[in-house]
């Protein structure tokens, strides 16, 4: 699976995909659904950390945390 950029810091995920590409974007979807499927709290940033329920491919970036760290 390819997507621009996946890294782990501790027990959180970044995933970052282009959003002008259909293929990245889909499988940006995809790893959305297994890690929230997991438990994982998917979050973006603004100004301070906001939980996403549902993929938005705008984004084109979502950090991922942990059940225990996210509270």
């Amino acid at each position: 699976m390819y997507l621009t950029e996946v890294s782990g810091e501790g027990a959180k995920i970044v995933l970052v995909w282009k959003r002008d590409d259909p293929e990245d974007v889909e499988k940006a979807r995809a790893f959305f659904t297994k890690q929230t499927r997991q438990g994982w709290l998917a979050v973006k940033q603004n100004r301070r950390p906001q939980r996403i329920l549902e993929f938005n491919p705008e984004y084109g970036k979502i950090w991922f945390v942990a059940m225990s760290e996210g509270g």
